[in-house]
């Protein structure tokens, strides 16, 4: 598909302040969490920190979400440190974000807006781009804000030629607005082509155990899906290295073969232009048997951390689904106070290192366990002629042994109850399921 979009912003800032607001029913120490994870999403954006400021308040301010004493505050520190972008850690409105822009005369971004760059630079594949283009055309339509809109320069890459001429009496910012919803309508189209094709994938899948790694950004589940299937995903200390979904066939310890996830990892406050956009991808999500859900046990925050994977997993629908709980990085532990708290909480998390390989083994048996009971166990006597029950058998099943004898191969196997029929003439045991 030729690549319609550049989902990175031109001349992008370079030095930011960030402002972190602690209201009512919040603690200082979670604005303080918050804020640091904010420095490291800045960071990830390519963008360097100058200065960090906190303002508690009863309630948001309805023109700037901070006070007003605060913003000439900013605007000294805007002066002084050089500062080209100031980076709140709420979600502001569209009127908010264009206030303080006009008083500070300096680019202004929210949480939301940061973490879309952040998506966008990260963005490989067409698909991804895809995804992220329609988040931020989303954010960008009430806004039309300068910073990382970038309109003009999407619009040469799209080729809209005359189609971006203003009418008769059009002003930019309603052209700029037709534009984007032109331009959201057709990205939408593409990922309708794009799901649609990952449907196709998922029911070719239907008959395989389906396993999806899920959990916070930065949690290992790349490391982990590397470590147990000897690929080589990009795993790295950053946060959102992993957007596109990956699937790789796993040999369990009792002979099954399930198909391993790795996708884009969760975080606070987590876009819901993004989910939204991700549809396609987070559907391996909703459609696996089991989801392992990777906590960093060796974060300060990793309860919290839990519970927003939670919420995202509730928004997508998956939250009454098998969950398995994976503690990771215990060997990054300080302290196993923390991890003994949690699982008090959480008793059936296995603890791990991806990294280093503890608990592994471990964690793939008890894999094996949970799918001991998945379709039927059967013994077949099957002629070299039918070869192709054996080839059913492979695609959909799991072979556990097979003896070649010299008229016909004696096969072991595991196979979906609803693929009995096929096979049951060649039956020489009971074709009971198990389950």
């Amino acid at each position: 598909m030729q690549q319609l979009y550049d989902t990175q912003a031109p001349n992008p800032p370079s030095r930011a302040i960030l402002v972190g607001v602690t209201l009512r029913d919040s603690m200082l120490h979670e604005t303080e969490e918050s804020l640091q994870e904010l420095r490291q999403l800045t960071e990830t954006a390519g963008i360097e920190v100058v200065c960090e400021t906190i303002q508690a308040r009863k309630v948001p301010n309805p023109t700037y979400f901070i006070g007003e004493g605060k913003v000439e505050e900013l605007k000294a520190i805007v002066e002084e440190l050089e500062a080209d972008v100031i980076v709140f850690d709420e979600e502001l409105s569209p009127a908010q974000t264009r206030n303080i822009e006009n008083t500070l005369d300096t680019a202004t971004v929210d949480r939301t807006g940061l973490i879309l760059q952040v998506f966008a630079q990260r963005a490989l594949t067409s698909e991804a781009r895809l995804q992220v283009t329609l988040a931020q055309l989303e954010y960008a339509l009430p806004r039309l804000t300068r910073m990382w809109t970038h309109l003009s320069r999407m619009a040469t890459g799209a080729g809209s030629g005359s189609g971006a001429l203003r009418g008769p009496g059009e002003t930019q910012l309603e052209m700029d607005r037709r534009w984007i919803r032109k331009h959201i309508s057709h990205v939408k189209k593409e990922l309708l082509k794009v799901e649609k094709r990952r449907k196709v994938q998922r029911q070719n899948r239907s008959e395989k155990i389906k396993v999806s790694l899920v959990g916070y950004t930065n949690a290992g589940k790349s490391t982990l899906f590397n470590t147990v299937t000897g690929e080589n995903v990009l795993a790295e200390d950053k946060l959102f290295a992993t957007l596109d979904s990956t699937t790789r066939r796993v040999s369990l310890p009792q002979n099954q073969t399930i198909l391993l996830s790795d996708t884009v990892g969760f975080i606070k406050k987590l876009p819901h232009q993004l989910v939204a956009a991700f549809k396609a991808t987070l559907e391996e999500v909703t459609e696996a048997d089991l989801l392992l859900h990777v906590v960093d046990i060796s974060h300060s925050e990793a309860e919290a951390q839990i519970n927003a994977v939670d919420k995202v997993l509730t928004e997508l629908e998956a939250d009454e689904m098998p969950t398995l709980m994976v503690f990771n990085k215990i060997d990054q532990l300080e302290s196993e106070d923390q991890m003994l708290l949690l699982q008090s909480r959480y008793p059936e998390a296995m603890p791990i290192s991806a990294q280093r390989g503890d608990g592994i083994s471990e964690l793939m048996e008890i894999l094996a366990e949970r799918f001991a009971s998945y379709g039927a166990m059967i013994n077949l006597h099957i002629p070299y002629k039918d070869g192709k029950i054996l080839d059913l058998l492979y695609k959909h099943g799991t072979v556990l042994d097979t003896k070649y004898a010299d008229e016909a191969v004696h096969v072991k196997a595991r196979i979906p109850s609803r693929h009995l029929k096929s096979v049951s003439k060649f039956a020489v045991t009971d074709l009971n399921p198990t389950l």
